[in-house]
């Protein structure tokens, strides 16, 4: 059975229906997400189809949704964007195990949003790349990478802190006889 999104409860199952001998159905996810983010990645919409089947005492929720997202990428600082596949797969029941499955509330009505909610900011990449070749706002002052790229023929120098250049002159005269136990 299809179930059509409620205007007011969009990503919501009726409970007693999926009680009934039926037991399955079919919701339409299109979650344009306002202010859903983490610190470097903003969620900007989930879309796709979810499946909840009544499994005795319990219900199962599954599908594959995508989650369009954009962020600062961590190395030029662009605003970049891409596309996950978020698998779903969730348990609801009466007496739910803490961190596993989530509970059946009373109420006559199952509301995905908590779970998907959780789903989505647990997607959502920690520290966005616009490209896995990115070399950053200055690459020459700042290289991506300490590998020198073939054809360069002068050697990167390692900048020092001015503060740690002491520690380069000092040397340790360790005797032999010392370190022999």
């Amino acid at each position: 059975m299809a179930v059509t999104p409620n205007s007011e409860l969009p990503l919501c199952f009726d409970l007693p229906k999926l009680f009934q001998k039926a037991g399955s159905a079919l919701l339409a996810v299109d979650w344009y997400l306002g202010d859903l983010s983490t610190t470097y990645a903003k969620a900007q919409h989930l879309g796709g189809e979810l499946r909840a089947e009544n499994s005795g005492e319990k219900v199962v929720v599954s599908g594959k949704l995508l989650l369009n997202w954009e962020g600062p990428c961590r190395r030029c600082l662009e605003i970049t964007d891409g596309v996950f596949e978020v698998n779903i797969s969730e348990i609801y029941e009466q007496n739910p195990t803490e961190g596993e499955t989530f509970g059946i509330p009373s109420t006559q009505t199952l509301d995905l949003k908590p779970m998907l909610t959780e789903q989505i900011l647990l997607s959502l990449p920690l520290t966005p790349l616009c490209s896995s070749d990115c070399r950053g706002p200055m690459p020459e002052e700042y290289p991506a990478n300490g590998t020198k790229e073939e054809g360069q023929n002068s050697v990167i120098e390692e900048r020092i802190d001015p503060r740690w250049e002491v520690l380069g002159t000092m040397t340790f005269d360790e005797k032999e006889d010392n370190l022999e136990t």
